[in-house]
């Protein structure tokens, strides 16, 4: 199970619903060279990007500025991953090979490819929604941390 500890940032109690921000901890935090590193500058750029704001259905009562940590599971993790990274690729690979074989013509060639790989991010999108929707991609409340 993947970690992270976050902050309520509201709960209700009729519901059970609570809100949770947890910030993106990025690895310049952690680098001696970030003070001459243009990585660490450009992130910083960035702002309040990192932060994630997620539901979360819990009977634990909860305190507004509460520290609690959540978890996800690994498995969903990765098939996000795998759809979001995998997929694309392999439907790019398929478009231009499809491509090759439709016409000599790159300019319509180019236009098949973007064409393909847009339909696929649409449907991975879709379904994305679908799966948001599922218990076993959303987080859980694990502890109360203070």
């Amino acid at each position: 199970m993947l970690k992270e500890s976050a902050v309520v940032v509201s709960y209700d109690a009729e519901t059970g619903l609570a809100r949770v921000k947890c910030q993106s901890q990025s690895a310049c935090s952690a680098c001696s060279a970030r003070n001459a590193c243009g990585t660490a500058s450009l992130s910083e750029l960035n702002g309040k990007r990192g932060e994630h704001v997620f539901t979360l259905e819990t009977i634990t009562p909860l305190r507004i500025g509460q520290r609690v940590e959540i978890g996800l599971e690994e498995k969903s993790m990765l098939f996000s991953a795998l759809l979001m990274y995998i997929v694309p690729l392999f439907t790019l690979l398929a478009a231009t090979l499809l491509s090759t074989y439709l016409t000599e013509s790159e300019l319509i060639r180019a236009a098949v490819i973007v064409f393909v790989t847009a339909l696929a991010f649409g449907a991975i999108r879709k379904y994305t929604c679908k799966l948001g929707q599922q218990s076993e991609f959303q987080p859980t409340l694990l502890r109360v941390l203070s």
